[in-house]
């Protein structure tokens, strides 16, 4: 799936996300993290990077569905602050965290934080294949 012009400007050069993965017993498990949006021959796709192997990446590896939750940093518009809602299907790729995090740092860590550190490990990327689209805003159906 391709996003639309409004959603691939909110994720613009990298935002803060919510992600949801699902525990072994199927209780949510809610982490904070960078996404980055990279397109391939299939759609676009929500990109993370991970320096160690988080309990997020074991459950995609058990049980690939997610949620993703991006806000909009801008003001309220109408009754609430648009947010983009994704569901997807991810996939754990070893390799290219330091990469994906240096780019994203750019943007999205405070200015002269060196991130991530020059000894950093290979690490994984989380790639989620967008299923659906949602929220409040004009990326919403």
């Amino acid at each position: 799936m391709r996003l639309n012009d409004a959603a691939r400007d909110l994720i613009g050069n990298g935002a803060d996300a919510t992600l949801v993965t699902l525990n072994p017993d199927g209780s949510p498990q809610v982490s904070l993290v960078w996404v980055a949006l990279q397109s391939t021959a299939d759609g676009d796709e929500l990109v993370s990077a991970h320096l160690a192997d988080y309990k997020k990446l074991r459950n995609v590896r058990r049980d690939p569905r997610v949620a993703v939750t991006i806000v909009s940093t801008g003001g309220v518009t109408g009754v609430m602050r648009p947010y983009l809602s994704i569901t997807g299907t991810a996939r754990v790729v070893e390799g290219g965290a330091p990469e994906l995090l240096a780019d994203l740092a750019r943007t999205l860590a405070a200015p002269g934080t060196p991130f991530p550190p020059a000894d950093a490990p290979p690490g994984f990327l989380t790639r989620i294949r967008i299923d659906k689209v949602g929220g409040v805003g004009p990326w919403a159906p």
